[in-house]
Order: C-alpha cells, then structure tokens, then sequence
C-alpha cells in the first residue's frame, strides 16, 4: 500500500499501468490484478485504504482516460481555463492537450459515460461550441503533387542545376 500511496503522490492517481513500479515494487500490476472482478472480496479493508487514496482507483471507464483527465485535473487546479493546454502538452509522457481536444469533441463527449462528463465538467471542460465540434477541411485541390509543387508561390522557375561540379560537367534540367 506504500507504494501505491508514492504513485499516487507523484502521478495524481491510482490507474497505473501494469509495467509501472514505486519504491521497487510492481505497484502496476499489483492496482490492476486488484481491479479484476472478485479481486477484493476476501480483503473489503483492501479496497477501503484504496479509496481513500483515490476515489478513482477503479473506474467504471479505461483507466487510461483516467490517467490522462488525472493528469488534466492537476495542471487546471490553480488556472482559470484549459486555453493553455494544446495538443502537444504532454505530462508523464502523455500528450494531455490532445486528448483534452478530443474529449471535448461532441461526437467524443457524448459517448462519455455520465461519471466521466462529471469529472470534465467538476474541472470546467465543456464540450465545444457546435460550430468548433469539427475543425474544418481545406478543400481537395486537383492535381498532382508535382503539379501543386510548380503552381506553389516561390517555386524556381527555369533551369537549375543538379550538381555542383563545372557549368560543363553537369546537365541542367
């Protein structure tokens, strides 16, 4: 259980993954073989201490959503909004403002299970207004790459050279 509450202190949950360890141990496995139907039924005092620690320890939800919003929850504690947290912010080597992008999606938000649009919305995430809920698609250009790479601004025109030996020695294009 030692190692289970360092976890918690470092990582704001108790939904670690298998190969995860805490002060030498498998902590890891250890949370998941506990989360398994029956795991606990010898042992209610188990479960106790573990709630007590994180409410969450077993979710009703993938306990990688729960790591991922655990990880959201710590960063927004202090901040008046999640603007800041873009895709790209990773915390414990999870990229967090990704899916804190996908989460707000309505398609995405609505297959949320009420506990988990709960915990969102207890952190002020909402989903997105309906006009932002699917980024926009450029239209499809016709042509080849080749042919949208000459049309580009920019792109060299006449001959260039395709080495760098004497005018003589190279062929121009």
């Amino acid at each position: 259980m030692e190692a289970a509450k360092a976890y918690y202190e470092q990582h704001w949950t108790l939904c670690a993954p298998r190969p995860a360890t805490m002060l030498d141990r498998p902590v890891g496995q250890w949370l998941s073989n506990l989360r398994r139907p029956g795991a606990l039924d010898g042992h209610p005092e188990w479960k106790t201490a573990l709630e007590a620690v994180d409410e969450h320890w077993d979710p009703a939800w993938p306990a990688e959503w729960q790591r991922h919003y655990a990880a959201l929850r710590e960063l927004l504690t202090d901040e008046e909004d999640h603007s800041d947290v873009l895709p790209g912010f990773t915390v414990h080597g999870m990229d967090v403002g990704k899916w804190l992008s996908k989460q707000r999606q309505h398609t995405v938000w609505a297959g949320l299970m009420d506990g988990q649009r709960e915990l969102l919305e207890a952190v002020r995430v909402v989903p997105l207004p309906q006009e932002q809920a699917e980024p926009a698609k450029s239209p499809k250009a016709a042509g080849s790459a080749f042919e949208k790479g000459v049309a580009a601004p920019g792109a060299v025109q006449g001959p260039h050279r395709l080495c760098d030996r004497p005018q003589g020695s190279c062929r121009a294009t």
